[in-house]
């Protein structure tokens, strides 16, 4: 089917607008979809808030305007260079300074895993090792001979980016493009562009983009020949082209001219689909994560944030055989960032729902399927993980999260990394992965409190039992509101519950039936029959029974009292039971009481002495009695 042609679009009026105290000199945003870094003509390097529009901090690095800056693809670090040459590097979560030199720096780029930052000044590239902070061996020579300006200005070279594989590393001076092979340390091409101010690659690597005086040229990274005519990539001004940006996919090229204009170009076509105004020259141009927005900035002091039209968005192929395929292959496409992680398990409703029925080995096959048919998708990744988990496959489990964070750092690869870790009984280093998965809930409050419940629970499975109910304690004490205390009070009755079964699986009923007793204590409030459908993503990643908490807590009780050879209180726990049921309930509970009547009655006729103590409980090195708990949760 031929593609509707649409209209360009121009624009004046952006989406939003962030202010800042002085002109902007570049932009970056963090994978978590959160955050913003904007470098400014003042000396400061500002975070800001994506979603509230509001600044988070403000670091001053010396005062000197700001040139160049650089941030690495997992958010980890960020550097920023000045007209002082100086260089300073921060860790992106904590902030805290890592690095600080005055190396002449003009232009500076992070390698794509993030252990290189190569540092380019006027008269050679240098890469320096982002764990030790050492140059790796000799700068590369990448001075201008025939130049006449860097004795003068100080710095000839404009920029520098590294390649896709990391592989290569395309160096732009006022003269030439220069190729290096980072891997060899040797200059494989020169590009006869001058006055070249940006590069950017697309993200095959097939592609060099350049952007100078007068337009944007195309390069062909197999035999560095232009391609194409370079007039196309003048839009309808034909003023010459100062930065440009590709999406995440490489469908969409955004460039801007000194004419205050920004260009949104597709190179399937070479076609210009939108140009904004903006209000003054801009000076650095980035999309969002999701390639569903532009935004620029520069003299007009702000950053402004453009929509890219519809029929543009990566994901919009107008295919409805594609849009079948992306079904039946579970796909799991990018949402804008104010919602992408509004729902914590955004799963394929198949792959949930086989979750949610414990059909694990069709989930399994699933999320398979859709990571050969797009295997760079972080969720798909981490939701293998937790299915993974589910199948105590924790070696698996803990592969398919670290593949998930390196792809992208996120709220659920996090989580699915910590739940493997307690599986693997490797509580502390699990802690510190939840820890990390807490800077992705975007200060929500419920998503905060499901984070720490999820917490508990995977450190249950790494038999920190203690520490997993105080902490289940903790936030019903620290947050209680209603529907707070509610989550609160069915994990902790879901955890004793689990520490009866476990009892008796150990043959010692007598201290399952005190776990039992505590289940229904707690659970007198809970609703009788707690269903699935309000707490489905604890069921997704654990598997739990939710279904009529503390009427199985109940029948539980007195099973483990029977059989620790205490009739009497067997007697109570039934009429509690009865006299605490509704109708509905009693109803439900009718085989079960029939059955238990009989078992009841088979035992009180047997030869076995009611006032001994049957339990033959099998203790093993952690103590799980409620005691032992209580005491461990006191201290």
């Amino acid at each position: 089917m031929e593609e509707v042609a649409h209209p360009i679009i121009r624009s004046s009026a952006p989406r939003r607008v962030f202010h800042n105290p002085d002109d902007v000199a570049g932009v970056a945003l963090f994978p978590d979809r959160r955050r913003m870094a904007m470098n400014s003509k003042d000396g400061f390097l500002r975070l800001w808030d994506l979603k509230d529009g509001v600044m988070l901090k403000e670091m001053d690095a010396r005062g000197e305007a700001m040139r160049d800056m650089a941030l690495s693809q997992d958010g980890q670090l960020i550097a920023s260079c000045d007209y002082g040459g100086y260089v300073i590097a921060w860790h992106g979560d904590t902030l805290i300074e890592v690095f600080r030199n005055q190396l002449g720096a003009c232009s500076l780029d992070f390698s794509p895993d993030g252990a290189t930052l190569a540092i380019g000044s006027y008269a050679s590239t240098a890469l320096w090792n982002t764990k030790s902070w050492q140059l790796q061996g000799e700068p590369l020579d990448t001075k201008s001979r025939e130049s006449i300006y860097s004795s003068v200005s100080g710095c000839n070279l404009q920029c520098v980016r590294y390649s896709p594989s990391g592989e290569l590393l395309a160096i732009a001076t006022e003269k030439h493009i220069q190729i290096w092979n980072i891997v060899e340390r040797r200059r494989i091409a020169i590009l006869g562009q001058g006055d070249t101010h940006s590069l950017a690659w697309m993200p095959d690597g097939t592609r060099l983009l350049s952007a100078g005086n007068p337009n944007v040229r195309e390069w062909d990274s197999s035999t560095w020949k232009e391609v194409g005519c370079s007039d196309l990539w003048k839009g309808d001004t034909g003023s010459s082209c100062q930065c440009i940006a590709v999406n995440y996919n490489g469908t969409l090229v955004a460039y801007q001219t000194i004419d205050n204009h920004v260009h949104l170009w597709r190179p399937s076509d070479r076609r210009t689909i939108a140009i904004f105004q903006h209000s003054d020259s801009p000076c650095c141009i980035t999309f969002s994560v999701d390639g569903k927005h532009i935004l620029a900035g520069g003299k007009d002091k702000k950053i402004s944030e453009w929509a890219v039209p519809e029929h543009a968005w990566p994901d919009s192929k107008n295919d409805p055989n594609q849009a079948q395929d992306r079904d039946t292959e579970v796909q799991d496409c990018d949402t804008e960032a104010q919602s992408s992680e509004s729902k914590i398990l955004a799963m394929n409703m198949k792959v949930h729902n086989a979750c949610i029925s414990g059909d694990l080995p069709a989930a399994e096959e699933l999320l398979t399927q859709a990571i050969n048919a797009k295997g760079d998708h972080y969720r798909l990744y981490a939701n293998r993980s937790v299915v993974m988990a589910r199948k105590l496959d924790w070696d698996r489990a803990l592969d398919d999260a670290t593949k998930s964070l390196s792809i992208r750092p996120s709220l659920i690869g996090y989580i699915s990394k910590g739940i493997a870790l307690c599986g693997k009984k490797q509580a502390r280093n699990a802690n510190k992965a939840f820890d990390l998965a807490s800077t992705f809930t975007d200060g929500d409050p419920q998503t905060i409190h499901f984070l720490f419940l999820v917490k508990a629970m995977a450190l249950f499975s790494a038999n920190q039992h203690a520490d997993a109910i105080r902490r289940v304690r903790e936030l019903a004490t620290a947050c209680p509101n209603a529907d707070t205390a509610l989550m609160c009070r069915t994990v902790e009755v879901y955890l004793h519950i689990q520490l009866g079964n476990n009892a008796l699986d150990r043959a010692c009923p007598a201290e399952a039936a005190d776990h039992f007793t505590a289940a229904v204590n707690i659970g007198t409030f809970l609703s009788k029959s707690v269903t699935h459908s309000k707490y489905e993503d604890f069921v997704v990643l654990f598997g739990c029974d939710f279904t009529s908490l503390w009427q199985s807590a109940n029948q539980k009780r007195c099973h483990a009292l029977l059989r620790a050879g205490k009739l009497v209180e067997v007697f109570e726990a039934c009429r509690y039971m009865a006299d605490m049921s509704d109708e509905t309930m009693k109803a439900s509970c009718l085989n079960w009481t029939i059955g238990f009547m009989q078992e009841l009655s088979a035992f009180q006729g047997s030869a076995l002495n009611v006032d001994a103590n049957p339990d033959m409980c099998k203790y093993d090195d952690v103590s799980d009695s409620i005691s032992d708990i209580d005491s461990d949760i006191d201290c």
